[in-house]
């Protein structure tokens, strides 16, 4: 009887010990360098499931604390943005673009742990304004 019970704790252990494992990796993923710019923008811009898609509804609802996890995030993987050669045109531009996209993402960021509305619905349309700017000198033509 006491086998059963020290064979039962340590399955419960191990099976803490994975769901810990797995919680780190899953909080890792938005830490670690991403793959490409691709990367970036999908998880960034991308659809109903990006960071910028859930700050922006956070910030509607004026939810600073929802907003709080994405822009975290978001913040990360901006910073990674100049470390890959642009696809296409200047070097010099694009580390340029991408130390100001960072440096925006940042902003709205402290104005989202300011909880101030104005200024962080002011960041948030400067961020968007950048893409267009970037886009047009560095991303390659859809074919």
């Amino acid at each position: 009887m006491y086998r059963l019970f020290v064979l039962a704790g340590l399955l419960a252990l191990v099976g803490l010990v994975a769901s810990a494992q797995v919680q780190a990796d899953d909080k890792d993923k938005d830490t670690k360098k991403p793959k490409s710019i691709g990367a970036i923008m999908k998880k960034a811009h991308a659809g109903d499931d990006a960071l910028r898609t859930a700050v922006t509804k956070a910030l509607k609802d004026k939810d600073f604390k929802k907003a709080a996890e994405p822009i975290k995030a978001w913040v990360v993987i901006a910073s990674h943005l100049d470390s890959f050669k642009p696809p296409k045109g200047n070097a010099n531009s694009w580390k340029k673009q991408t130390k100001k996209y960072a440096a925006d993402v940042k902003s709205l960021a402290k104005a989202i742990q300011d909880k101030d509305e104005d200024d962080a619905a002011a960041k948030l349309k400067t961020v968007n304004e950048g893409c267009g700017v970037c886009h047009r000198v560095h991303r390659p033509k859809k074919k």
